[in-house]
């Protein structure tokens, strides 16, 4: 069986499927529905910001960010499923 990570770190802008549509996926799985996701992009709009969390990302960061940033909402995130 695969094991289920738990955290998920999504660009909006993928080469295949947008964050966006990966986001819809994994909280479409009974399986991995659990999952927090963090949507990282370059798009800062509201509107994409309120599309992210409206598909159920658990954070939204626009770069640029710096990695202690990352580390410190991942570590904040992660804190809250302890």
């Amino acid at each position: 069986a695969r094991e289920r990570p738990d955290l998920v770190l999504l660009d909006v802008m993928m080469p295949v499927k947008s964050g966006f549509d990966v986001c819809h996926e994994v909280r479409s799985s009974e399986t991995a529905r659990d999952t927090t996701i963090v949507m990282l992009t370059a798009k800062g709009r509201d509107t994409d910001i309120a599309k992210g969390m409206a598909l159920g990302a658990d954070a939204y960061m626009t770069k640029p960010f710096s990695t202690r940033e990352l580390v410190e909402k991942v570590s904040e995130l992660l804190r809250g499923r302890a």
